[in-house]
C-alpha cells in the first residue's frame, strides 16, 4: 500500500498551483529547504573557491530532490518524499549544467545581437520546464531535442502556459532578490532568508511539473506509479508478471518484450502492460510494431468505451507516423467525434480527413467530412473549408447533410467578406 497520500489526477491544474504552495512546507521537503539553506550559508566565507564549491554541491543536492520531487508529483502522490531514492547525482548535474550553458549563450546573444538576442533567452525560458521535465524521465537526449518540446507544449496546451508564467515569475523574484542583497551588501540574516526562499521555489516549481505530467498523464501516454500500486493492491498475475518483465528487461529489453507480446496476444490486459509494452517497443526503435500495436490497443479501447485514452494512443502513434490512421470505421469515426467535442481540434480534423479519404463510399463518409469542415472553420482555415466544402458538394450532391455544407460554406463567405 502506498504511504502517501494520492492526489486526484481530475483536479484542475490551476487549482493544484494553489495546492502546492503548502506542498514544499511538509515533511522531508521543509528539511531538505532548511538543511540546504544551512549549507549554502558557508557562501559567505571570502575564499572564491570554497563558494564555488559550496554553491554547487547545495545545487547538486538540492536539484537530486527537487527532480525526486518532479517524479513523485508525476506518479499521483499529494506528499513530498522522504528521500531522493530514483534520483541519480548526474541527473542533477545534467540539469545544472544545461542551465548554466542556456542561460550563457542566451547571455551572450542579448549581450552581441541586442534585443533579437533577448528573444533567445526567452526561448530558453519557455522551454526549461520542457527539457527538466524530458531530462527527468527520458534522459538527456530527449530534453535537448527540439521535437520533444514541440509534442510536449501541443499536447499540454495552456496548462504549460500558466507553468510558464509561475516557474518565470519565481525566477524574476529571485533575481530581484539578489539585485537586492548586492545593492545593502550581503548580511548573514538577508543571505539565510534568500536562500530559504529560493529553495522553496526550486521545491514549489518542480512540484507543478510533476503535477502537470499527473494532471495530463492520459494525453502524454504516462502512467503514474499510484494507479500502478493501487492495481497491485490486489495482486494478481499480470502484477507478478509485470514485475518480472521489469526486472527481464535491465539486461534483456528483447526478451522482455516477448514476454509481453505472449501475454497481449492471450487478450484483455491492464493499461500497465500496453504502456510498458509500447516503452520497449520504443526504446529499441522497433516503430512498425509499435503502430501494429496501436491499432490493436485502439480498437480494443473503443469497443470498451475509453474514447480519450484510446485518442492518447492515437496521438502517440501519428507522433511516429504523421499518415497514421485507425484502421475501420467503427474506431475512427467515433474518435474524431469524441476529439472534436473534446477540443482536440487537430487531431479530429486529422481523423476526419482520413475517414473520408480511406472509405470515401462508407455511408457516414458526409457526416465526417462536414466535421472537418468544420474544424477548418474552428482553425479559421476558411480556404481550405471552402475547397474541402465543394469537394464534398461535388462528391455527395443528393446526401441530406448538402443544405448544412452549403450553410456553412455561406457563412465562410460572409465572414471573408466582413473581414479587414
Amino acid at each position: 500500500m502506498p504511504q502517501h497520500a494520492l492526489a486526484d489526477a481530475t483536479t484542475s491544474f490551476t487549482q493544484r498551483i494553489l495546492i502546492g504552495v503548502r506542498y514544499p512546507l511538509r515533511g522531508a521537503a521543509l528539511i531538505t529547504i532548511l538543511a540546504v539553506a544551512a549549507f549554502q550559508l558557508l557562501t559567505i566565507v571570502p575564499i572564491s573557491l570554497v563558494r564555488v564549491l559550496v554553491l554547487f554541491l547545495s545545487w547538486i543536492a538540492l536539484y537530486t530532490y527537487a527532480i525526486e520531487c518532479l517524479r513523485h508529483s508525476a506518479d499521483g502522490f499529494a506528499d513530498p518524499p522522504e528521500m531522493a531514492v530514483n534520483t541519480e547525482d548526474r541527473t542533477s548535474v545534467a540539469l545544472i549544467v544545461i542551465q548554466l550553458a542556456g542561460n550563457a549563450f542566451a547571455l551572450l546573444a542579448t549581450l552581441y545581437f541586442g534585443t533579437p538576442g533577448l528573444l533567445v533567452l526567452l526561448l530558453f525560458a519557455f522551454v526549461l520546464p520542457i527539457m527538466t521535465m524530458s531530462l527527468t524521465f527520458d534522459g538527456v537526449e530527449a530534453a535537448l531535442n527540439p521535437l520533444t518540446w514541440i509534442t510536449v507544449v501541443a499536447r499540454l496546451g495552456g496548462d504549460y502556459l500558466l507553468l510558464f508564467a509561475i516557474v518565470t515569475g519565481a525566477a524574476l523574484l529571485q533575481a530581484g532578490a539578489i539585485y537586492a542583497l548586492l545593492g545593502r551588501g550581503p548580511t548573514f540574516l538577508g543571505t539565510a532568508a534568500f536562500y530559504v526562499v529560493a529553495n522553496y521555489l526550486t521545491i514549489y516549481t518542480f512540484h507543478l511539473m510533476g503535477a502537470l505530467i499527473h494532471h495530463r498523464h492520459e494525453s502524454l501516454g504516462y502512467q503514474p506509479e499510484s494507479e500502478v500500486i493501487a492495481e497491485a493492491a490486489n495482486p494478481d498475475d499480470d502484477v507478478a508478471l509485470l514485475g518480472h518483465v521489469n526486472l527481464i528487461a535491465r539486461d534483456d529489453i528483447p526478451g522482455a518484450t516477448d514476454i509481453l507480446t505472449e501475454r497481449l496476444r492471450e487478450g484483455l490486459a491492464a493499461v500497465a502492460m500496453h504502456t510498458r509494452y509500447r516503452e520497449l517497443l520504443r526504446v529499441q526503435g522497433r516503430l512498425p510494431e509499435l503502430l501494429v500495436h496501436g491499432q490493436i490497443w485502439i480498437a480494443a479501447l473503443v469497443q470498451a468505451k475509453e474514447e480519450r485514452r484510446a485518442l492518447g494512443v492515437v496521438q502517440d502513434c501519428v507522433d511516429v507516423d504523421p499518415a497514421f490512421l485507425p484502421d475501420a470505421t467503427i474506431t475512427c469515426g467515433p474518435l474524431a467525434d469524441t476529439a472534436a467535442h473534446g477540443g482536440m481540434t487537430r487531431l479530429a480534423l486529422h481523423l476526419a480527413l482520413g475517414y473520408l479519404r480511406a472509405w470515401p463510399g462508407d455511408m457516414g463518409a458526409p457526416h465526417y467530412g462536414l466535421l472537418a469542415l468544420r474544424m477548418h472553420e474552428r482553425q479559421r482555415e476558411p480556404a481550405e473549408a471552402a475547397a474541402l466544402g465543394r469537394r464534398l458538394l461535388a462528391a455527395y450532391p443528393d446526401h441530406p447533410l448538402r443544405g448544412d455544407i452549403e450553410a456553412l460554406l455561406a457563412s465562410l463567405a460572409t465572414t471573408r467578406k466582413v473581414s479587414p
